[in-house]
C-alpha cells in the first residue's frame, strides 16, 4: 500500500463534523498514465489537495470539476483521451497517449469508505472493494461491496448484485488483484488494499538511521530492534512505529508470522547475527536481507544445525541492496530500500530504459 492513502485517510478522518471532500479515484487506465489504477487525490472545500492522480497535468481540471461534485453531491466519473492527440484534452498538453478515468465523490467523517479503510490499515488487514464506475441502466457511480478475511463487510448493492460481485471480488482478494471488472449492464472498479509494508530492523546503529528515514518516506511501517537501550530508544529513533529492546529470542511468534513484512539485519555482530537469520529465514517475511558478504552468510547457515528449503534460502539476500555503488549510510540506505521494493515487485532493478514492453509490467 502506498503512503499516499494513509495521507488522505488520516485528512479524511480529521475533517470538521459535516465538512466533506472529495476523493478522485484512479479508476482506470489504458495505454500510457504516470499513475495507476488505485491512485487518489483528496480535495477539501478550500482546494487543498492531498495526493495526486497524474503527474501534475490532471490537477488543475480535476480541481475545477471537484469544486462542482462538492456543490451537487452527486458522484461522477472524467475520462481523459489522449491517444489521438496529447493535447486533445482541455490543452493540457499532457504528453502521455492514454485514457484515464477517474472518479470524483464526496467523503466525509462519517463515510464508511474512510471509517472502514482506517479500522482495517490500523488492524494491519488487507480487503478488497468493487466499486461501481458505469452503469447502463444509469445507476450513480460509487455504489460499494467490500470484502475481507471474514467475508462481505457491507454493501451498497442489492442482495443478487452482491451475490453476482462476490464471486469476482473474493477471488481478487485472494489473487490481490486490482482492475476493472464487466458486471451486469455496467463496470466495477475492484481494488485490493493491503496494509503499509512493514521493515523489521535488526540492529539500531549509526547506518540504521538513514534507513529508517528512507522507508517511512516511501509509506513503511518500521519496527526496530537492539538489545542496547542506548541505542534503541525513541529519542534516536523518532521516525520508527515500534521499538523492542531485546535480542531475537525476545520476541513473541507473532513477530515473524506478518506475511506483509520483510526484515533487515544490521547488528555488525556474527554472533547475534546467527541467532537471528535462520529465525528470519523460518519467518513468513517474503524477503530476509543481511548486511556482510556471501561467504558470512553461508557460514552463519551452515553452523545453524539445521536445513533450510530452497525456497527459504531464495529470500535471503546477502550481501544486501541493489549494485548501485553505494559506500554511504545513506546511499546503502537507499540501495536496501530499492533491492526490497525490486523483490516484492518480482522486478530485476535495471534500467528502465533497457525494459521492453511496458514500465508497468504489461505486455504493451
Amino acid at each position: 500500500m502506498s503512503k499516499e492513502i494513509q495521507q488522505i485517510i488520516e485528512k479524511a478522518t480529521s475533517l470538521p463534523p459535516g465538512e466533506k471532500a472529495i476523493l478522485a479515484t484512479v479508476v482506470d487506465v489504458a495505454g500510457s498514465g504516470y499513475r495507476r489504477p488505485g491512485a487518489r487525490m483528496l480535495i477539501d472545500k478550500n482546494g487543498y489537495g492531498v495526493g495526486t492522480v497524474s503527474g501534475g497535468c490532471l490537477e488543475a481540471d480535476v480541481l475545477t470539476r471537484a469544486k462542482k461534485v462538492l456543490e451537487t453531491g452527486a458522484s461522477t466519473v472524467i475520462t481523459y483521451d489522449t491517444t489521438a492527440d496529447e493535447n486533445s484534452v482541455f490543452g493540457l498538453g499532457m504528453g502521455c497517449r492514454g485514457v484515464v478515468r477517474i472518479l470524483l465523490e464526496t467523503i466525509s467523517t462519517d463515510s464508511f469508505f474512510v471509517n472502514y479503510t482506517a479500522e482495517l490499515l490500523s488492524k494491519r488487514l488487507p480487503f478488497t472493494v468493487a466499486t461501481l464506475i458505469n452503469s447502463e441502466s444509469g445507476q450513480s457511480p460509487g455504489r460499494r461491496l467490500y470484502f475481507d478475511e471474514y467475508g462481505t463487510a457491507s454493501t451498497d448493492f442489492g442482495e443478487a448484485e452482491t451475490n453476482e460481485l462476490v464471486g469476482k471480488i473474493r477471488l481478487a482478494f485472494i489473487e490481490k488483484q486490482t482492475g476493472v471488472e464487466r458486471f451486469g449492464c455496467g463496470e466495477v472498479f475492484v481494488e485490493t488494499i493491503r496494509p503499509p509494508l512493514e521493515l523489521k530492523l535488526f540492529g539500531a546503529g549509526f547506518d540504521a538511521l538513514p534507513l529508517v528515514g528512507f522507508a517511512k518516506e516511501v509509506g513503511w511501517r518500521v519496527a526496530v530492534v537492539d538489545h542496547r537501550p542506548s541505542y534503541a530508544n525513541a529519542e534516536r529513533l523518532p521516525g520508527a512505529d515500534e521499538i523492542r529492546v531485546g535480542g531475537v529470542h525476545d520476541l513473541p511468534d507473532e513477530f515473524f508470522a506478518d506475511e506483509n513484512a520483510v526484515a533487515v539485519v544490521m547488528t555488525h555482530n556474527y554472533e547475534r547475527d546467527r541467532e537471528i537469520l535462520p529465525r528470519l529465514l523460518r519467518s513468513n517475511f517474503p524477503y530476509v536481507g543481511a548486511l556482510g558478504p556471501k561467504k558470512r552468510a553461508a557460514k552463519i547457515l551452515a553452523e545453524a544445525g539445521e536445513t533450510f528449503s530452497a525456497e527459504q534460502l531464495a529470500k535471503l539476500h546477502a550481501p544486501i541492496g541493489l549494485d548501485i555503488g553505494a559506500t554511504t549510510p545513506e546511499s546503502i540506505a537507499l540501495a536496501i530500500v530499492a533491492e526490497i521494493q525490486a523483490v516484492l515487485a518480482n522486478r530485476a532493478g535495471g534500467f528502465l530504459r533497457e525494459r521492453r514492453g511496458s514500465i508497468y509490467g504489461r505486455n504493451e
